[in-house]
């Protein structure tokens, strides 16, 4: 006996060993934070102001009750968060049923059963032709043991696929809010271009009744007044314009908000003005893997796909599981819960993977799916920095182009002015004052744009930087420890 137990040792070692995991599939990408990190320095020396940094209800500091109105409905009542939640749903349910691996699988069974045996059953005991009636009553149960941790691994990837779900669902929230806030901001600028064109028609349709007066008294021509008028029409045309674009952002608030289109009939003019400048973070990098809800979703689902892996190299490994039942069984009911009844049953199972085609398939499978998970990690945060990197050019260029653009409409303006008194006295042309006309109205739209692009702006740094997430205190791999000593 003593003789056979290093044979069984070595029998055992051997079969472990040809049961492992192909050592040749394994991930090829690797994660590449640190060196994209470090190629971003420039980002870090960035001072936009020293603003803090946004809450998660960023939008208040833009005091407009209606657009506060509009996003907290659109945060109820959205499709798009509707989808989220339900994803979030999905993933804790999966979650659940990870959990649920670990629980001893119990059943209670019971029954009664009557019969008849015909004379062809007949025995050599005479028990044919008869009737009898079987009841049984009793308890079934299994557990896996889980010898290599597989299940714990699986449990552990449902686990931070459901920190990604939940990530995404802030993401979700991210991107409502501020496309709401950036559409809103855009029906801003469409009034103060509404504003502008009228401006512009009261002008021409000026220009047409000093023409008008300059032609009855014999001191112009047919053709001038044409002219005027024919501008005047085209300035009216262009206040229709911009009561059709007002219109349709109103339909496109009401559609982000989730809600038919006599929401857009109750929208009123905004009053907001983004007067507080959101800052970028002191050390941009980190406070980006911070707040950022696709990077910290991305890094969540790397640490699921390599749970998912070291999962799938355990199914090459034998596998233990024990059942057991326990009950009553007696015919016609007599001596049901005597000795005699008793039934009891306890079967343990090892299992032994021979063909291994199918396992290698699943490996290589979790492993392809690692290495897209890193891959768009990667992808995701050298898009999060370009994104941060031209949303504070423009920012910066626009903040230098303001004042050259407030120069250019007071200059306009004056032009203008002058221009206009000079052909109303009859000394100057109808083509001197359209040209300045034509000047002061480029010059204002222009300033009107860029102060809009200034607000868009702020609005997109804060969706670029994942305003108003915090996941700060602890690294995904961190929290996924945190959960794993309190399974």
């Amino acid at each position: 006996m003593n003789k056979l137990t290093p044979l069984a040792a070595v029998i055992s070692v051997a079969m472990l060993y040809g049961c492992a995991a192909p050592s040749d599939i394994k991930p090829t990408n690797q994660i590449n934070d640190q060196s994209v990190l470090a190629h971003s320095k420039s980002l870090a020396s960035t001072d936009l102001s020293a603003a803090t940094w946004p809450q998660s209800d960023w939008w208040t500091v833009l005091n407009d009750t209606q657009l506060n109105n509009l996003i907290q409905r659109a945060l109820k009542n959205s499709p798009t968060l509707q989808l989220a939640n339900a994803n979030l749903n999905k993933a804790s349910a999966a979650v659940m049923a990870a959990d649920a691996q670990f629980d001893p699988q119990l059943a209670a069974n019971a029954g009664a059963a009557r019969s008849r045996l015909s004379r062809s059953e007949d025995t050599v005991f005479h028990q044919g032709n008869q009737y009898s009636t079987l009841y049984s009553l009793g308890l079934s149960g299994s557990y896996n043991v889980d010898l290599w941790g597989g299940e714990r691994d699986a449990w552990e990837a449902s686990v931070d696929a459901q920190r990604a779900a939940q990530v995404d669902h802030q993401a979700a929230r991210i991107s409502l809010s501020s496309g709401i806030a950036s559409t809103y901001i855009q029906l801003a600028n469409t009034y103060r271009l509404l504003d502008i064109a009228q401006q512009d028609q009261e002008r021409t349709q000026g220009i047409v009744t000093i023409t008008q007066r300059l032609l009855d008294n014999g001191l112009t021509s047919d053709d001038r007044l044409y002219t005027a008028q024919s501008n005047a029409a085209t300035s009216q045309q262009t206040v229709k314009q911009r009561l059709l674009a007002i219109k349709q952002l109103n339909n496109a608030l009401a559609t982000m908000v989730g809600e038919g289109p006599d929401l857009a009939n109750t929208i009123k003019r905004p009053a907001a003005l983004m007067n507080t400048k959101l800052a970028l973070p002191t050390e941009l990098p980190a406070n980006l893997l911070a707040h950022r809800p696709d990077i910290v979703a991305a890094k969540w689902r790397v640490e699921a796909a390599s749970k998912n892996i070291a999962s799938a190299k355990t199914k090459f490994y034998p596998n233990l599981n024990l059942s057991a039942m326990a009950g009553f069984r007696a015919v016609l009911g007599d001596a049901m819960f005597e000795d005699v009844s008793r039934q009891w049953r306890v079967a343990p199972a090892i299992s032994l993977p021979i063909f291994t085609r199918d396992l290698k398939a699943n490996l290589i499978e979790n492993t392809a799916d690692y290495d897209a998970a890193v891959a768009q990690y990667n992808q995701t945060l050298v898009n999060a920095l370009g994104d941060v990197a031209d949303t504070v050019l423009a920012l910066q260029s626009a903040e230098q182009q303001l004042n050259d653009a407030k120069e250019s409409v007071r200059l306009a303006k004056k032009s203008y002015h002058i221009t206009e008194k000079r052909y109303q006295s009859g000394m100057g042309s109808q083509l001197e004052v359209l040209m300045a006309e034509n000047q002061l109205l480029q010059a204002e739209s222009a300033l009107t744009t860029l102060q809009n692009q200034q607000q868009e702006k702020q609005v997109t740094l804060v969706n670029v930087l994942g305003g108003g997430f915090y996941d700060t205190q602890t690294t995904p791999s961190q929290q996924n420890d945190q959960a794993t000593t309190t399974k």
